[in-house]
């Protein structure tokens, strides 16, 4: 009886032994995939917009230093007003009161403002919270999505975002290297197969667009900080109703995706920013 008894219990300890480290497998898998998600869509957006936006303040203010104050409008013209569409169109997405929408000021000397959005938000909304988030980082993704329509159309050559955005696994080092290399190598093609009309234009907009409206002002980001603790909540419910419903192997690819499209806008963004700033420098000589 003893002998039975004691099997029985040793029996029932393996068995308690293997559910606890299951429990302990599975609750590190969980919490790893929480940590992932806000990774990826919080701590991304956040930081790839912060890089983009110091290269952008440089240039900007090189553009001023170089060829003085109203060159802000004259050459980065565009690109403020991309800025402050991708600012509206954002606010008016998430359902907030867009009051007034200035996407040029002329007398920018009198209010220090290049352009600017109005717009308010019911705060007992969480939908409306959040979207200070991705109103704040807005000009990041809206000028962006410009230079690449610009050289699809213009230049007749693209990114292929879908040779990244498919795979199922996260992007190492060589990797990185492989998406700046298409990214420069796309930007050689088109300058080689377009015809120079359209290169020229294709040039003076890129820089129109590159020298001002990558460049997020302390307010934008602000407005960031009013949605992201909102943000990361929603990110965190999300993650944990992936976990009850077995989403976890879309969820990785959706967020694979996103990642990819983040450093790939990144690393785009700084180089028409270098671009402009090397021919900022050479019109400052001309």
């Amino acid at each position: 009886m003893d002998i039975l008894l004691n099997h029985i219990w040793y029996t029932n300890s393996i068995e308690k032994n293997l559910k606890d480290r299951d429990f302990m497998v599975n609750g590190n898998s969980n919490w790893e995939l929480i940590v992932e998600m806000l990774l990826v869509f919080v701590l991304t957006p956040y930081l790839t917009a912060r890089v983009v936006s110091w290269a952008g303040h440089i240039s900007k203010k090189m553009l001023v230093e170089d060829l003085g104050p109203n060159s802000q409008l004259a050459v980065g013209g565009l690109g403020v007003a991309i800025h402050e569409l991708g600012h509206a169109a954002f606010a008016f997405l998430f359902h907030h009161k867009v009051t007034h929408v200035q996407l040029l000021n002329f007398h920018y000397a009198a209010t220090g403002n290049l352009g600017s959005v109005e717009h308010s938000w019911n705060q007992k909304s969480i939908y409306q919270r959040l979207g200070n988030f991705f109103i704040g980082l807005a000009p990041f993704y809206t000028c962006s999505m410009a230079i690449f329509l610009l050289q699809k159309f213009l230049l007749g050559n693209s990114l292929e975002f879908t040779k990244y955005i498919n795979q199922n696994s996260s992007l190492n080092l060589s990797e990185f290297g492989n998406v700046f290399n298409q990214i420069t190598n796309s930007f050689i093609t088109g300058l080689t197969n377009a015809s120079w009309i359209f290169i020229i234009i294709y040039l003076i907009l890129a820089v129109m667009i590159a020298s001002t409206g990558y460049d997020l002002s302390r307010e934008d980001f602000q407005t960031v900080n009013q949605g992201i603790l909102s943000w990361i909540v929603v990110v965190i419910v999300v993650a944990v109703l992936t976990l009850l419903f077995n989403f976890q192997v879309p969820m990785t690819v959706f967020m694979n995706g996103f990642f990819v499209l983040s450093i790939i806008f990144l690393m785009q963004a700084i180089l028409y920013v270098v671009i402009s700033i090397l021919l900022i420098g050479i019109l400052s000589f001309l």
